[in-house]
């Protein structure tokens, strides 16, 4: 399944390649005959492809084995072309593409691709190409929001061409006054009906003032938000790049930035801040964040003002088809909290209104800090090396100066009417405040069962005497010995291992099926991730006698074994690459002084097991 259709009720399936749409009456039955599994990360992870495009691909695909048969034949590029036109045409799915074949160059160009990133690099990405800067500046932007907030309780006559005039007029004498030196941007019909489809969730606003045409058409994108009446019940989530350098270990790093906003309050309930790219784990932990909330120690780190404690559990969760909001852990926390993921359709921001706006505003914010690489007057192009050369804030810095806006800067702006579902003008918090007190609000799952989200990498295991093993690292805990002591014969269980941090496991019950902690052997084991522990072990050409113990890793961290080998290739990428390596071993430093998982038990009566169990050897070890 690649995932809902967000305008009917329907879901896209993916069959050996070929995009498949049943209704989701359909889906549901076929779940209900066991013929559903466990959710697959799609082979193009970055957007679902349309038919045209999956044509070409495959087109594209039966070029290049056309022409490493003909050439292992020993065939000049003429003779190649001749043979390939020859076979086409008996091929009836190529037959039309026959008579115009690419140029030589251009089927070059789609090996190099393809043996570079595979058959991702085979879509088409031409319709892709065009300008696809914003039509309007922050100014005419303002002043049609405000002409649509003024005119939705207190006239129903307005239509589209008064709009455009009223906004024309204003935004010209306004423009004049703050950049008389400048050229006036764009403000004429397209740019207002462009406004109207990014920034408007509903159509109400729009019925009799716009006329039928305008009203007819967010009539059908409307459908979707008619429904937020409570907190919670349509989250909204992206990642983008902040334009801005920051200095991380002396190096400048632009940093991406993650959001989840909930719709009906326009409040920011999730914010991560990474220096590298977004993945599942990242989107996983901003929802997190918005399921949980923040406590006190969050607020008084930052030095937040506005401490309001927002949580809850979604409903339905909105995001686009980047790859970050797909794979096995976003699959695990659909699993572990009722909540449904509605993807995205590529190229249409409109259907995510509420965090498209956030991410607006906090873009703007970001131009006005010291090392942006773009601002209203400049492009990024003209302001690349003067945002080099400006460069002040660190990376926490940064990230502290986020905080403070989201709560007390953000989070304190009233929204438009025409901006919130719910029709009120009154900011995010206003907003929560009102709506937990008058309203419904779900609660939120508990902390250990959201806890277990991250536990989404699956195995079983056999139980011995000293334990479990995974990946060469031992785990043993009270409640396992006693499982194990109980049970006679050999002993299956399932396990889960968290793949950033290795340090302890969860096992399911195999009869009552209750989920319970298992630590790691080594109470010094550093907490490095599933992929960490895989290069430190294929470094050191372990045997399958050896086991992994924490001396060990602590020797392969310090010689930075466990970092992914870099192929950057210019100076500004391997340093960039360098700040991030000692940001994760800032974070592994971080994470293993705090005490992971289950408590340990002190009894007295079921003694802590040593860590090397019998017939375990380690090969560093005994070399000394």
């Amino acid at each position: 399944m690649i995932g809902r259709v967000q305008d009917k009720p329907s879901v896209v399936l993916d069959l050996n390649g070929m995009k498949t749409e049943i209704t989701l009456e359909e889906f549901h039955r076929q779940i209900a005959l066991g013929n559903v599994s466990e959710g697959q990360e799609p082979v193009f992870c970055d957007r679902v492809m349309t038919d045209d495009e999956i044509s070409e691909a495959a087109f594209r695909k039966r070029l290049l084995e056309l022409v490493d048969r003909y050439q292992e034949l020993g065939l000049k590029w003429d003779e190649v072309m001749n043979a390939i036109r020859i076979n086409l045409q008996k091929d009836p799915r190529f037959a039309s593409r026959a008579s115009k074949l690419p140029a030589v160059r251009t089927i070059q160009n789609y090996r190099k691709g393809y043996c570079a990133k595979g058959q991702l690099a085979l879509v088409d990405k031409r319709n892709q190409s065009g300008n696809y800067t914003v039509r309007y500046d922050e100014i005419f932007l303002e002043i049609v929001l405000d002409l649509l907030d003024d005119s939705y309780l207190t006239s129903d006559r307005m239509n589209m061409t008064d709009l455009v005039r009223q906004s024309r007029l204003q935004y010209l004498k306004q423009f004049s006054k703050e950049r008389a030196n400048e050229n006036p941007g764009n403000h004429g019909t397209k740019a207002v009906e462009s406004i109207i489809d990014t920034y408007i969730p509903h159509s109400d606003v729009i019925k009799r003032r716009l006329g039928t045409k305008a009203a007819r058409k967010a009539l059908l994108q409307a459908g979707s938000f008619q429904l937020i009446k409570h907190a919670y019940d349509r989250l909204e989530t992206d990642s983008t790049q902040a334009d801005i350098y920051v200095i991380f270990d002396g190096k400048l790093i632009m940093p991406w930035v993650t959001l989840v906003v909930d719709a009906a309050t326009g409040f920011i309930v999730g914010l991560v801040v990474s220096l590298e790219n977004p993945t599942g784990l990242t989107t996983a932990t901003a929802i997190y964040e918005a399921m949980t909330g923040n406590d006190e120690e969050f607020f008084d780190r930052f030095g937040i003002a506005n401490r309001v404690h927002v949580a809850g559990l979604p409903l339905t969760v909105v995001a686009d088809q980047g790859s970050e909001n797909s794979g096995s852990i976003i699959n695990r926390l659909l699993s572990t909290a009722p909540i449904e993921l509605q993807k995205n359709t590529p190229g249409h921001p409109e259907k995510k209104p509420f965090v498209e706006r956030a991410m607006s505003t906090l873009k703007t914010f970001v131009t006005k800090l010291d090392g942006a690489t773009q601002t209203q007057e400049l492009s990024t192009k003209e302001r690349y090396e003067r945002a080099k050369a400006e460069a002040c804030w660190t990376f926490d810095e940064f990230v502290q100066k986020l905080q403070v806006w989201r709560y007390d800067v953000y989070g304190v702006i009233p929204r438009r009417r025409v901006q919130s579902p719910l029709k009120r003008r009154e900011s995010p918090i206003e907003s929560w405040q009102r709506l937990s007190t008058e309203a419904y609000v779900p609660e939120p799952p508990s902390k250990q069962h959201l806890r277990q989200l991250f536990f989404h990498h699956a195995e079983r295991r056999i139980v011995h005497r000293y334990g479990i093993e995974v990946g060469y690292v031992q785990y043993s805990s009270w409640e396992l010995r006693e499982l194990e002591k109980n049970t006679k014969g050999k002993l299956e269980v399932e396990i889960r291992i968290n793949p950033a941090d290795i340090r302890e496991i969860i096992i399911s019950h195999p009869k009552s099926g209750e989920a319970f902690y298992v630590p790691c052997k080594d109470p010094d084991m550093p907490a490095i991730s599933v992929a960490e522990r895989d290069r430190i072990i294929a470094l050191n050409r372990r045997d399958p006698d050896d086991y992994l113990s924490a001396a060990e890793v602590l020797a392969a961290l310090v010689k930075g074994k466990h970092h992914k080998p870099s192929k950057s290739t210019t100076k500004g990428r391997k340093a960039q690459d360098a700040a991030r390596r000692k940001r994760r071993d800032a974070e592994i430093a971080e994470r293993s002084g705090v005490t992971g998982g289950a408590a340990p038990r002190n009894d007295v009566s079921n003694p802590t097991m040593p860590v090397l169990a019998p017939k375990r050897r380690n090969r560093i070890s005994a070399r000394g």
